[in-house]
């Protein structure tokens, strides 16, 4: 089984997304939205397929469509559907036309809605420093519900988060082959580890990708960790069956 941690499977145009879904025997979709739109689109396609799951998120770049009623919104979406799995992808971005005063309170609400619900968060987190560490502390006393999606800091960063207990996902951007990225997945525990794909929204080699390139990402993790790609699988589905409680 080849589980994809994070991807936007309501994002892909209409044949890609059709081929995907009619094609997913052995794959497991966590389908990552960013706004309302995007988590309708995902609620349905996981009420309607048993491989897909949803994570309901709200991502910074676009923090200006945030509004006082978005929370309940998503509150009702998370009483109503048991496919919901997450909340996120949310976080900071120094590219958002917010502030980061008003994206940390709109960050700071959704992890209040993951705490009321006790689901795991999706962090979003491209910001000049560690920042984001100060936020989560004031909620968490670990990490063990958070997940870093698309990992590209470097190692140090990832020690503070391996001993807070946290889980990390490692992208697409790590057949860019940056040594600091190779450097943290021959670091990260097995056990804290999820691979993702960020489709389509990660490219590779300048061109778009669809969720079933995460066969790409399982291959080079397990070329970098010296382990077999079976044992990488059953890792990886076992700690996304206790992260996401499938």
């Amino acid at each position: 089984m080849l589980i994809d941690a994070h991807c936007h499977i309501n994002s892909l145009s209409g044949e890609t997304q059709k081929n995907i879904l009619n094609n997913s025997s052995g794959y497991i979709f966590i389908d990552i939205s960013v706004d309302l739109n995007s988590s309708l689109e995902s609620i349905s396609l996981s009420c309607s397929y048993d491989f897909v799951y949803t994570s309901l998120g709200f991502h910074p770049l676009g923090g200006r469509q945030f509004s006082s009623d978005t929370i309940n919104k998503y509150r009702d979406f998370l009483l109503d559907n048991k496919k919901i799995v997450a909340i996120g992808e949310v976080g900071l971005d120094y590219k958002a036309a917010l502030s980061y005063q008003q994206q940390r309170s709109i960050l700071e609400k959704f992890i209040s809605l993951s705490k009321e619900f006790d689901l795991p968060l999706m962090l979003h987190n491209r910001w000049h420093n560690d920042e984001i560490f100060s936020i989560l502390d004031k909620y968490f006393t670990d990490y063990s519900k958070v997940i870093f999606h698309c990992f590209s800091q470097d190692i140090n960063f990832l020690k503070h988060i391996i001993e807070k207990k946290g889980n990390v996902s490692f992208s697409l951007n790590i057949l860019r082959r940056k040594n600091k990225l190779d450097e943290a997945l021959k670091y990260i525990p097995l056990d804290n580890l999820l691979l993702e794909t960020d489709s389509p929204y990660m490219k590779i080699y300048g061109e778009y990708s669809i969720p079933f390139d995460i066969i790409k990402v399982y291959n080079y993790t397990a070329h970098i960790r010296n382990i077999s790609l079976d044992e990488l699988k059953n890792t990886v589905y076992s700690n996304a069956k206790r992260i996401f409680s499938f």
